[in-house]
């Protein structure tokens, strides 16, 4: 009993000890004492106990004051007034005006504090709980505020408090422009999702320590060179939702993007996507992380006007899941997480047109593309965009594999936002030759089509059993699957006045046999 009494006055005694200043009061020199942070919206930490943490003011500029714990080896003076120098004369006015401005909710002290402490669980912190007040800490989490706008550094990344610095500075000025009113119903969701959060904070951070507009800056930690496979919809790479915020930043809308953005109040996707109508884009996040996802491996400034590239950095290659080059494959397997990408190429440097097949599990949502691409000197052809059907199947003819082009790159994507970040999406697919050139366009004569060229229907006739003619598929002369007819009799009519002019492909597959065919559409 007398134990615990004793912890339960240490505690009274702690919480003493923090000071709410309520006005501009602090100055170099000053002690204070403050709490470490509650880790409230980091669930792998939560349960470290709060500790105090006694500083001192090392040096205090107009726009930020910085507290070095005292049982620390102390930084460099000269590196901690660096530090004032560069926050009040660049970081606070170049950010402020993009972001918003700080919040000033207790202490009627407009300065962020800095607090520099002993941490050995990350180098920089920007803890939501301190821009609350602390009897609601108190009141859900067990734990306390300061009631300041603080940003912690641990004394190991010293080194790099200016990346650190400006990362935390951006999840501050976030949390002001988008965080849901006090006290709502549900006092867990009071911020962002996290990979929106993490791409502002990460932005600031190369926003204000690098030049964005320079071009062509490599970046040697592209999460795709190693891993394209990561859900970006659940933070998990710092690399990753970087870019994809900077992708945004280069096309859709620059700045206007940005601080539509973060004034925003819908969450996640929702908010992407009210952004993007709000500034009169039609394209859906959908639509951009397709694109996003094709420039992570191109990154091509001519092809498409730079519709699939980035202007501020160049990468190393991207990783691929599966890279093909004996014809007929067999069917593969593969795994793909929410708003993660596969890319398997097809590769062959003799002409050998091949016949791709996918077929992705039911009741998930897939976007799969096509990059023609030339092996040696990585031009783009063409990009190929497709969706499956509603059995999640899709065919693409690739019509002149190693000759127009000798590298076909099938990239996968799962977007389906209901699938668990635990979990993937599988899929197979196959790629089998088609024998199909331009001097032998029937297969020993098992099918005609007539009329040829035709403007309003043409009949295809199959000369096999019947009753061994599983399906008819129609192919653009792009390759995409237009029509698909199960179970055809010997004559079939098939409508084409909707069709556009050009080159059709027909295959009739009957038990293990294709036979291929082509008409015009006039």
């Amino acid at each position: 009993m007398k134990k615990t009494l004793k912890i339960l006055l240490l505690i009274l005694v702690l919480a003493v000890n923090v000071q709410y200043t309520t006005s501009q009061t602090v100055h170099v020199g000053d002690t204070l004492s403050f709490w470490s942070v509650s880790y409230i919206d980091w669930p792998p930490l939560w349960g470290v106990p709060q500790r105090i943490v006694n500083a001192v003011c090392k040096s205090a500029g107009n726009h930020c004051c910085v507290f070095v714990e005292n049982a620390t080896t102390q930084p460099l003076q000269a590196d901690i007034d660096s530090l004032v120098n560069m926050f009040d004369n660049h970081f606070y006015p170049e950010l402020t005006v993009k972001y918003g401005p700080v919040p000033d909710v207790f202490d009627n002290d407009p300065r962020v504090f800095i607090l520099v402490q002993e941490e050995s669980n990350w180098g920089g912190y920007f803890d939501p709980g301190q821009q609350m007040p602390d009897n609601m800490l108190q009141l859900h989490w067990n734990m306390h505020s300061n009631q300041r706008e603080l940003i912690y550094i641990s004394l190991a990344s010293f080194a790099y408090a200016p990346e650190m610095v400006s990362h935390e500075f951006g999840h501050l000025l976030h949390w002001q422009q988008d965080h849901s009113p006090e006290p709502p119903l549900n006092p867990i969701k009071w911020w962002e999702e996290a990979w929106v959060d993490e791409g502002f904070s990460t932005f600031a951070a190369i926003y204000l320590t690098e030049n964005i507009f320079q071009h062509n800056v490599l970046d040697n930690s592209a999460y795709f060179a190693s891993n394209p496979d990561k859900p970006l919809i659940y933070f998990s790479d710092y690399n990753q939702v970087k870019l994809f915020m900077l992708f945004m930043f280069e096309h859709y809308g620059n700045w206007n993007y940005i601080t539509s953005l973060i004034t925003n109040q819908l969450n996640g996707i929702d908010g992407v996507n009210s952004t993007l109508g709000l500034l009169g884009n039609v394209q859906s996040f959908d639509d951009a992380f397709e694109q996003f996802a094709i420039a992570n491996f191109i990154d091509d400034t001519i092809y498409a006007g730079g519709k699939y590239s980035y202007s501020h950095y160049n990468f190393p290659s991207c990783h691929l899941s599966n890279s093909l080059a004996a014809f007929p494959t067999g069917t593969k397997a593969g795994n793909v997480s929410a708003y993660g990408v596969d890319y398997i190429s097809f590769n062959k440097s003799v002409f050998n047109p091949v016949f791709i097949s996918f077929d992705g599990e039911q009741g998930k949502k897939f976007r799969v593309d096509f990059i023609k691409m030339d092996n040696v000197t990585a031009k783009v052809k063409e990009v190929i965009s497709m969706i499956p059907d509603n059995n999640n199947h899709l065919a693409y003819y690739v019509d002149s594999l190693g000759s127009a082009y000798n590298k076909v790159v099938m990239v996968v994507m799962c977007v389906d936002s209901t699938l668990h970040e635990t979990f993937t999406a599988s899929y197979t697919y196959s790629a089998t030759p088609s024998g199909l050139n331009t001097n032998d366009l029937t297969s020993e004569d098992s099918v005609e089509i007539f009329p040829n060229p035709a403007s309003k229907s043409v009949s295809i006739r199959t000369k096999v059993n019947p009753d061994e003619v599983r399906k008819i598929e129609v192919f653009s002369n792009q390759g995409k699957l237009i029509s698909s007819i199960k179970k055809a009799p010997l004559d079939y009519e098939l409508d084409i006045s909707n069709y556009p002019k050009g080159v059709y492909f027909v295959v009739v597959k009957s038990g293990k046999n294709e036979f291929r065919a082509r008409f015009v559409k006039q």
